[in-house]
């Protein structure tokens, strides 16, 4: 997979990873806190990682089909 087509991927993930973020913060903030905090390097960094984790796996499962065929 080339660049371009991570870059692309991620871009398209990003978004999707950081409302999980989001979500992943305010749940843990209403199970812990008596009020509701956003935590935002929490929800960039789960979101990034989810981002890479996704770009990461569709990049190594298309080597791995190019080199099936």
């Amino acid at each position: 997979m080339d660049m371009k087509k991570s870059l692309f991927l991620f871009a398209i993930s990003f978004p999707v990873t950081f409302v999980i973020g989001v979500i992943v913060s305010f749940v843990y903030s209403l199970q812990f806190h008596d009020h509701v905090q956003i935590d935002w390097l929490v929800v960039f960094s789960v979101a990034v990682l989810l981002a890479f984790g996704i770009t990461w796996r569709h990049s190594r499962d298309e080597k791995r089909w190019k080199a099936e065929s």
